[in-house]
């Protein structure tokens, strides 16, 4: 069920994160602004050690066999620490577009309503000055925020992907499992992480976020459909007149470090479509990246900081 704020209490606290993020002064910081932007998986992992460690990608040197009915049961706890911490925090986000290289747009960002398949993010233009009233930025985006991904092992939420184990290997000097899902729910608007299927990679040791790749679900199989029907559309001379069949990708890492828990420091979503022949042609790409995370609200018995 949602859990809706009071929108007096939601206005106030607005006000408080604003003034806390320009001010830098109060709350917990992490994740400085990095220059450039770095590639999914170049960064580290909480915990990580500079120089220990095999490559990225690298496969575990044993792979012991896994109680996969218990890792799923560690990752839903975790999965609710998540959840405790999903509207008590404000980080900037950087939007980049191949469309526009030269026009990155940054946003103050926070969640104020935990719906019930995704958070409700909430964007300002980020000015650096508080006190500045600023209107919500209104921003539609063809797949879900990176916060939501953290929901997906939710207890109350599991039955709603087909999960399997795949195995484990090395990312971003930390050995991690990974685990292949499958959505339930048909792809319509990709708003929610219930439209898409791929893989996950979980930190071994804490349980932890480090990577997803993912796809709208059953992609795969439209495309061939919408292939077949492309080579097939009448042609003007050599040219078909038919659509080209449309498919996407969609990264995000979890490298930020808070305490115990790693947050999500960047997204990648990238358009293509295919020729003919079957080979990807890139559209366009949108990289999201988040600094400066703020923390309120955050009292040391919370169980992230254990």
């Amino acid at each position: 069920m949602a859990e809706t704020p009071h929108p007096f209490a939601c206005l106030a606290l607005r006000l408080v994160i604003v003034v806390c993020l320009a001010a830098g002064l109060s709350g917990t910081s992490v994740a400085a602004d990095r220059p450039g932007w770095p590639p999914p998986g170049s960064g580290r992992g909480p915990g990580a050690r500079p120089g220990v460690g095999p490559a990225a990608g690298a496969p575990a040197a044993t792979e012991a066999g896994v109680d996969f009915d218990a890792l799923l049961k560690h990752l839903g706890e975790k999965a609710a620490v998540y959840h405790s911490l999903a509207m008590r925090f404000v980080c900037i986000e950087t939007i980049h577009t191949s469309d526009e290289p030269n026009g990155d747009r940054r946003f103050d960002y926070m969640y104020t309503e935990a719906e019930e398949q995704r958070y409700k993010p909430y964007r300002q233009k980020h000015t650096g000055r508080p006190g500045r009233g600023v209107e919500e930025a209104a921003l539609r985006l063809e797949f879900p925020d990176s916060y939501s991904w953290t929901l997906m092992f939710l207890p109350d939420r599991q039955h709603l992907f087909h999960f399997k184990y795949v195995g484990q290997e090395w990312f971003s000097l930390r050995l991690a499992h990974i685990i292949e899902f499958v959505a339930s729910l048909p792809f319509t608007r990709g708003q929610t992480i219930y439209e898409w299927s791929g893989r996950v990679w979980v930190d071994a040791e804490n349980y932890n976020f480090l990577k997803v790749e993912a796809e709208p679900g059953n992609q795969a199989d439209r495309l061939q459909l919408e292939l077949k029907s492309y080579r097939q559309a009448p042609r003007f001379l050599i040219f078909p007149m038919g659509k080209r069949p449309r498919g996407a990708t969609y990264n995000i890492t979890f490298l930020n470090e808070f305490q115990k828990l790693s947050l999500p420091d960047q997204a990648e979503f990238r358009s293509y479509t295919l020729d003919l022949e079957g080979g990807q042609e890139w559209e366009s790409a949108l990289s999201l990246r988040y600094t400066g995370y703020q923390f309120f609200n955050v009292d040391v018995k919370d169980k992230f900081l254990k």
